[in-house]
């Protein structure tokens, strides 16, 4: 059991951190840029101004068989254009519990700090996994065909930097109360419960995210919640997912959990990417890259 909840784990770990973000929103008017925020939905598509973005700290969990699997933290920037994300800048950490790190080798080099740059469809990741892989000199991987990065270390169950996620989880709001404050601003709580099979229609990455897994989405059910502020824009935000998974005849439950926070709405974000001197190709890995790549932001 203890090996295949290793195997588990190491799959897991695509879902739980930064996946992706979907797809880009549609190119709005300037008159639809400078409205006043009637909605969350409004408000957030009035932040898609080029230049400008925001910061977020989220930290995840993914608890199997009883046990925290896997702890997960991230904290960097999401830059907007007039579409949607079009850059991201993050740096995430992964610690793997004792029982199932052992002496996995891959394990334990996926646990040192990881950075990822995403720049339009070309990805660079530093550190992690990819430290001991790289060649001489080289202390960046260029990744073709990829996208920004999401802030949530659910990838994008619920994603407030994207209009079309955001719209269909609120679509399925429950309740919503006082919510308290949040990084200084006074906050309403919305919760709700949306099916995955409903996300995956606005985020198609989330497919590719937890295919591996082998749970059935149609049985997967996502429990949200959003603190949002007086000027509609998303303060914090929470999501938890429990997955049926068979293992050896065995019913297993991996429950995925994750908590962002935001700040900064609106102000000046700024992605560069790395010096092309030190950025190698996937040509260029001293070996293979192993199956615990879940820092890697997967393409739709």
């Amino acid at each position: 059991m203890k090996r295949a909840l290793m195997a588990l784990a190491c799959a897991a770990t695509a879902a739980l951190v930064a996946p992706a973000v979907a797809a880009p929103a549609q190119a709005q008017t300037s008159t639809q840029a400078q409205a006043p925020a009637a909605d969350p939905v409004a408000a957030l598509r009035g932040q898609y101004v080029a230049g400008h973005g925001v910061r977020y700290v989220s930290t995840g969990t993914l608890t199997m068989a009883g046990i925290t699997a896997v702890k997960f933290t991230s904290n960097g920037g999401l830059a907007f254009g007039r579409s949607g994300v079009v850059a991201s800048d993050s740096r995430q950490t992964l610690k793997y519990n004792d029982l199932l790190k052992g002496e996995n080798e891959d394990l334990k080099d996926a646990e040192k700090p990881l950075r990822a740059i995403v720049i339009g469809k070309t990805g660079y990741l530093s550190g992690g996994i990819y430290t001991s892989l790289l060649p001489e000199g080289k202390t960046w991987l260029r990744l073709p065909a990829q996208r920004p990065g999401s802030s949530s270390s659910l990838g994008e169950l619920v994603n407030p930097a994207d209009w079309r996620n955001l719209k269909t989880v609120l679509a399925t709001t429950k309740a919503k109360g006082p919510g308290g404050s949040v990084n200084g601003a006074k906050t309403t709580l919305y919760r709700g419960t949306i099916p995955l099979t409903q996300l995956i229609k606005v985020s198609p990455g989330i497919k590719n995210s937890f295919a591996s897994l082998g749970s059935d989405p149609a049985k997967t059910v996502v429990s949200w919640k959003l603190w949002i502020g007086a000027d509609q824009l998303v303060r914090r935000a929470s999501a938890t997912a429990d997955l049926k998974l068979k293992v050896r005849g065995d019913t297993l439950t991996l429950t995925l959990s994750d908590d962002t926070t935001f700040a900064g709405w609106g102000r000046k974000v700024t992605v560069k990417a790395p010096p092309k001197s030190k950025v190698a190709n996937l040509a260029d890995l001293d070996g293979d890259v192993p199956d615990t790549q879940g820092t890697v932001i997967l393409p739709n």
